[in-house]
């Protein structure tokens, strides 16, 4: 049985297609669109522009899995579409324009599917930087521990304190240190954890960059670990970069050197308050953990 999930992220809209074998989810495709949604987030509102592009490029990849023969495709929005006061009319937008059912993923909903998304079990921690937000996990095999949601995003981020210049890089760094400092107090008192795991665009091109090789080859990082000297490494040398010459940077997607910085800043002050020394990439998040879920349900059910 094939299932299919279109996830509406704050910065891409993305499809994942996947079948269930032995125990595991065997993806098929995965396909991306990035309508970056949360810059559309204006006054709390979503504009109609943004709102027209996004609805279009679920309608897209909704028609996409279809065409593949997928017998159940679900649709679930995070970050932007849950800050919206017109989130409600978006929801019946999009479920209108392709005819499927909107969830929409509460943070503690969102950051439990990552978890399950990236892990394999035993007792771990996860990242996931988004474009709206930035969910920590922790738990134990399938057991989450303790999950936290916070506003802060790479696309949040850049709206609030565009990075420009190392100086921009450093104060955006602090004040992201600032705000995880006072979000994850009940995660720190939990016994630390050796092993974390990042998820989301900015680890994705981070592995890209730090091996040199394209990002539609970033599967190769899968399971790499960068340090926390990589990370600031990376987060000073692009802030001192001009835009254009960030987007020449192995592994940078162009569209994206606006906001990778912002997403390093993010993953510097996190794994600085957490005390990680070094994290374990990953291109598995919540669409994975989202089917994950769904195709156990269809196991106990059979």
């Amino acid at each position: 049985m094939r299932l299919g999930c279109v996830g509406i992220g704050s910065n891409a809209i993305r499809l994942l297609t996947a079948q269930w074998a032995d125990g595991r989810l065997c993806a098929e495709r995965r396909e991306r669109r990035g309508t970056r949604l949360f810059a559309g987030l204006v006054n709390g509102r979503l504009t109609e522009d943004s709102i027209r592009s996004s609805v279009s490029a679920v309608r897209e990849l909704v028609e996409i899995a279809r065409r593949d023969g997928t017998q159940e495709i679900f649709v679930f929005a995070t970050s932007a579409v849950r800050d919206a006061v017109n989130g409600a009319e978006f929801q019946a937008r999009c479920e209108a324009a392709c005819g499927v059912k909107v969830e929409i993923a509460s943070g503690e909903e969102e950051a439990a599917l990552s978890y399950m998304g990236a892990s394999e079990g035993g007792l771990c921690g996860v990242i996931d930087i988004g474009g709206g937000s930035t969910e920590y996990i922790l738990g134990d095999d399938e057991r989450i521990l303790k999950a936290v949601s916070l506003q802060m995003g790479a696309v949040r981020l850049n709206a609030l304190k565009p990075i420009m210049t190392e100086g921009d890089y450093q104060e955006a760094m602090e004040l992201c240190q600032r705000h995880v400092q006072k979000g994850t107090k009940e995660l720190l008192a939990f016994e630390k954890r050796e092993k974390w795991i990042g998820v989301g665009g900015t680890m994705t091109m981070l592995g890209a960059m730090q091996r040199g090789i394209p990002l539609f080859a970033a599967g190769e990082c899968e399971g790499m670990c960068v340090s926390l000297e990589d990370v600031a490494g990376w987060g000073r040398r692009l802030s001192a970069l001009t835009l254009q010459a960030r987007g020449q940077v192995p592994g940078m997607m162009p569209h994206r050197a606006d906001i990778m910085p912002c997403g390093l800043a993010i993953l510097e002050a996190s794994m600085r308050v957490l005390g990680i020394e070094t994290i374990q990439l990953s291109a598995h998040g919540n669409m994975d953990g989202y089917l994950k879920k769904k195709f156990k349900k269809i196991e106990k059910r059979c």
